[in-house]
């Protein structure tokens, strides 16, 4: 094709194309006129009817005006029991956080506010000097799956630190320390 070709050619083409694009324009405002001053949002899961009632004040053919009808919420699932995925939290301990115990106190004890696993439960007593003071041999309630608890010897007026470590029931890890001391 040869230059003057082409140029007869992209003319014609955008010629055409201008009309088109003014004819679509067009039809775009016609239907709007026709159906009302501005469309209006359609609600969820609701179901399409139409209706072919022309207007009085319609001069162009008009497009089929949509009413909406159907539930206006969507509908309800079935209830599911609720999924707990909480780790285990410290809500007691004695001797209490940061009091004081007694010389001749004869366990230590945690309570969780769930119950935990067996694997992985732990409780060690420690000195100041870092010397373990318990007789190792922490031990969940069997009556009480969230109270753990752990035998000491008569202790020495100082500071100790309580280390606990549990397996949540959601599988977590969970673990912490906290202190108190025994006074003369």
């Amino acid at each position: 094709m040869t230059k003057s070709g082409q140029a007869k050619f992209s003319r014609r083409k955008s010629a055409s194309w201008t009309s088109v694009n003014r004819h679509a324009h067009l039809l775009f405002f016609a239907a709007i006129l026709s159906v009302g001053a501005t469309p209006q949002p359609a609600a969820a899961y609701g179901t399409v009817s139409v209706s072919h009632s022309p207007s009085r004040d319609q001069q162009l053919s008009a497009a089929p005006a949509m009413k909406l009808t159907g539930p206006s919420r969507p509908p309800r699932e079935p209830q599911r029991p609720p999924i707990i995925l909480a780790h285990a939290i410290v809500v007691r301990t004695s001797p209490a956080q940061g009091g004081v115990g007694a010389e001749d106190i004869g366990k230590v004890e945690v309570w969780y506010d769930a119950g935990i696993r067996d694997a992985f439960a732990a409780l060690a007593v420690v000195s100041a000097s870092g010397e373990r003071v318990d007789k190792r041999d922490a031990a969940i309630d069997s009556a009480d799956p969230s109270h753990v608890s752990v035998s000491v010897n008569r202790l020495n007026p100082g500071k100790y630190t309580v280390r606990y470590r549990a397996l949540s029931a959601d599988g977590h890890l969970v673990s912490g320390a906290w202190e108190f001391e025994v006074r003369p």
